[in-house]
């Protein structure tokens, strides 16, 4: 039994409208009404089918909705947010904009010289790590806290893959990383397998199914069974007569655990359970306006902010310290702390943003 009876939802008055189209093919049949009304029951669902076409080509026809208007406004509210929080935003963007400028040289540099595996799999995460980062600037532009600690979320554990191959420094262990992604297209080909004629989608090759056994037995033979089996199964050895590896054990290893508890508040947005409704309670009450609200208050920002450059400060010191020349390595890790710590001040006072010269 329905618990709601709403009507009117999309359009109103529904049911009459299907009624009256439905007497106005009557009104211009030239069948009689008994066998008007038999056809039209044998051949219901095809006229219903019609039905539903002509009204949603006229919703859509007729809509207040305005994909412009949407844009004009969703530019607004980044613009109410970055206003609210301008000094936040100039150093946090500031910080990233650093790193991008870092990532261009280095991969630029890297097209002229033969590189080890554990330097280009370690630049090749930090491109991630800070696409991550660019990616949470514009959550945070947009008010969604939730979203931007998703991403940091993978942000963090692709952080803590790069530190664990830069400080083991062990082509084998970029070798071991690089392989376990066989991991991902098993399961990935199996559940297509699985599912494919459900979804209406082509089968895959056998071809593909032929090259994937081949590259497990390899992988099989090369590190064992249980090297696949784990979802850190690439850095298993670094754990000998231990449980096996885990982001648990890879964070103690590079000395990471204190970022530990912000990332179970993050999963809690990511994991389906009533954690995630948390922030959007009042005295024990959700309030259901709230799921769809943006934040806009300095306080909001805080956290999203400091650890998302937290992070990407911890991976860039290694990145600095492979590339910059000897003499200027510290300048350039002092550098980017001191904008690090100028963002962290405008949590605490009004501005302290440079201000321009009036012409």
């Amino acid at each position: 039994m329905r618990s709601f009876n709403i009507e009117g939802i999309f359009f109103e008055d529904l049911t009459e409208l299907f009624q009256s189209a439905i007497e106005s093919v009557a009104s211009e049949s030239s069948l009689p009404q008994d066998e008007f009304m038999g056809k039209l029951k044998s051949n219901f669902e095809e006229v219903s089918n019609v039905f539903k076409d002509v009204i949603t080509t006229t919703y859509i026809e007729h809509a207040k909705f305005n994909l412009d208007g949407f844009y004009t406004n969703h530019s607004i509210n980044q613009k109410r947010i970055l206003d609210a929080n301008r000094d936040s935003f100039y150093f946090f963007i500031l910080y990233i904009n650093a790193c991008d400028i870092l990532y261009k040289k280095c991969y630029g540099s890297m097209k002229r010289r033969r590189m080890a595996g554990t330097l280009k799999l370690g630049i090749s995460l930090y491109g991630l790590v800070l696409r991550r980062a660019q990616q949470i600037v514009s959550a945070l532009l947009d008010g969604y806290i939730d979203t931007a600690m998703m991403i940091w979320r993978s942000m963090y554990e692709y952080g803590i893959s790069l530190l664990i191959i830069a400080i083991e420094d062990d082509d084998d262990l970029a070798e071991r990383y690089f392989a376990h992604s066989v991991k991902n297209s098993k399961k990935k080909i199996g559940s297509y397998a699985k599912h494919f004629k459900e979804l209406k989608f082509r089968p895959l090759s056998r071809k593909n199914d032929d090259i994937l056994k081949a590259e497990i037995e390899k992988l099989d033979l090369k590190y064992g069974r249980e090297f696949l089996e784990n979802e850190y199964g690439w850095a298993d050895h670094l754990f000998p007569g231990k449980q096996k590896a885990s982001l648990r054990l890879l964070e103690e290893r590079v000395e990471m655990s204190k970022y530990r508890p912000y990332y179970l508040l993050c999963s809690e947005h990511i994991h389906s359970n009533f954690n995630g409704f948390k922030h959007y309670m009042v005295r024990n009450k959700i309030i259901l306006p709230r799921l769809l609200y943006q934040e806009i208050e300095n306080t909001a920002f805080v956290d999203p902010m400091q650890f998302t450059i937290s992070i990407l400060h911890e991976v860039t010191d290694y990145i600095l310290y492979e590339f910059s020349a000897a003499n200027e390595y510290e300048i350039n890790k002092e550098f980017l702390t001191r904008i690090f710590q100028k963002m962290q001040n405008t949590f605490n006072v009004k501005s302290n943003r440079p201000k321009k010269k009036s012409q």
